[in-house]
């Protein structure tokens, strides 16, 4: 009897712990709590955020005792954390040279919080469970922004300077073009098991015309960078060691088309609907890169430059005529933050996410192995034009850090089994030719 009860106690954990990671994701990603209603709205709140930061103390209440239940699972994920690890101590350190140590110190603890969900998720679920979670967030954002955008649309759809643009669940159309390309290619390239094939198919085709409604560039080019990648990375799959690589002929003609867009960059844009600014982007660039150059090695402190008004902060509202709430591009926030150090520690982990999921890309051994490396795709082309780098307000930090996490964990299984030999883990034998927590013969050779 008492066996039965601990088996139910565990199923209930379980079923709990799923719907608060999809809860608390949603949360992070803007969709229960919105900062403003709309962009420049002159009723929206400009002091603390006392409902955001209460959600966060719940959810990260909420996370310890959970760290500490699964804290075998949690040791490995951290042990396969590196270059993460570097990043968030970096952004700690940080603080000895800010404006305000404090405040640059408590910033660093909030990010390390929500990299710890991260590698809680990705230490605690299995991969096809993590599709899973991510499919479920994905349906929840096209489904309920659908839902907002037409039948409340005084709320799904922004009646600000981007009126009639679509945000949805969201509070700005950017914010919502992030979520619904992530939610595309989660539901399209991961297709979670968990979900049925027409419901996937039938979300994944409204949330592409959400997505076209939105008016959101910067995550209309990187779906756009997604789509036109996919072939070729299928390419380098197939690519022979003994033949000339499939991707050869196609240099010079990616080559000629990058010229022919350079040479005409006004007529590009213009076609887009933007400007040769990218919408006021490339002078908030030019300033920001000024501000670099006085502080380039180590920056000006973690998330500190934006948010307290110092000489420098001046100088871009001066140059600028406003003040941006951020640089619109993720590396260059890395720098004004750590520095070339920062971006340094940033991109190497980067590059690690990048060679293990190509490596997973071309393997193909498990449910959605060709995710991680669009979803990559995507995270590293998004932050050119939006920040979504280690701030611990955005979402993209979350799958980033999971997807770090988990491909390191994978390669760390598929490593031990092959020197080993055949083995049990989690119930499934390596050499059987079948799953086993996410990884099967073959992945990392």
């Amino acid at each position: 009897m008492s066996s039965r009860l601990a088996i139910a106690g565990q199923i209930m954990l379980r079923k709990f712990e799923k719907v608060y990671v999809v809860v608390s994701m949603l949360f992070f990603a803007g969709g229960l709590i919105q900062r403003a209603v709309a962009e420049n709205d002159p009723t929206a709140r400009t002091g603390p955020d006392y409902a955001y930061q209460v959600g966060a103390v719940i959810i990260y209440a909420i996370l310890m005792p959970l760290v500490l239940f699964h804290w075998r699972e949690m040791i490995q994920g951290l042990l396969r954390s590196g270059w993460i690890v570097a990043i968030c101590f970096l952004a700690g350190v940080s603080s000895a040279w800010s404006y305000k140590r404090i405040y640059t110190l408590r910033h660093a603890l909030l990010l390390s919080l929500l990299t710890l969900f991260a590698i809680y998720i990705a230490s605690c679920f299995d991969w096809e469970e993590q599709l899973n979670l991510f499919g479920w967030l994905s349906v929840i954002t096209i489904v309920g922004s659908c839902f907002m955008a037409v039948f409340i649309p005084s709320y799904g759809i922004s009646q600000d300077v981007h009126a009639g643009a679509v945000k949805g669940l969201f509070p700005h159309k950017n914010i919502f073009g992030r979520q619904v390309v992530f939610a595309i290619l989660t539901l399209a390239i991961a297709k979670p098991f968990g979900i049925p094939r027409w419901f996937r198919f039938g979300t994944v085709v409204i949330g592409c015309g959400l997505l076209a409604l939105s008016n959101a560039g910067t995550s209309i080019l990187a779906m756009v960078a997604c789509v036109l990648m996919y072939p070729i990375l299928h390419l380098l799959k197939f690519s022979g060691k003994k033949t000339l690589p499939l991707w050869v002929p196609f240099v010079p003609l990616f080559a000629m088309g990058l010229f022919l867009v350079m040479s005409n960059y006004g007529l590009v844009v213009e076609a887009t609907g933007r400007n040769n600014t990218l919408t006021g982007r490339i002078p908030i660039w030019k300033v920001v890169l000024g501000e670099i150059g006085k502080h380039p090695w180590f920056g000006y402190g973690h998330d500190i430059f934006w948010n307290n008004f110092t000489a420098s902060l001046a100088t871009v509202r001066y140059v600028l005529g406003y003040l941006p709430p951020h640089a619109h591009n993720g590396y260059l926030d890395v720098l004004l933050g750590m520095g070339i150090v920062g971006l340094i520690v940033f991109l190497a982990g980067l590059l690690t996410s990048v060679w293990r999921a190509g490596t997973l890309f071309r393997s193909d051994c498990v449910a959605g192995a060709k995710w991680p490396l669009l979803m990559l795709v995507f995270f590293a082309v998004f932050n050119m034009g939006e920040s979504s780098i280690l701030r611990q307000t955005t979402f993209l930090w979350i799958p980033y850090v999971t997807i770090y996490v988990s491909l390191g964990l994978m390669a760390a299984k598929k490593h031990d089994a092959t020197a080993d030999g055949p083995e049990i883990v989690g119930g499934v034998a390596f050499g059987t030719g079948r799953m086993a927590n996410g990884v099967l013969p073959g992945y990392g050779t």
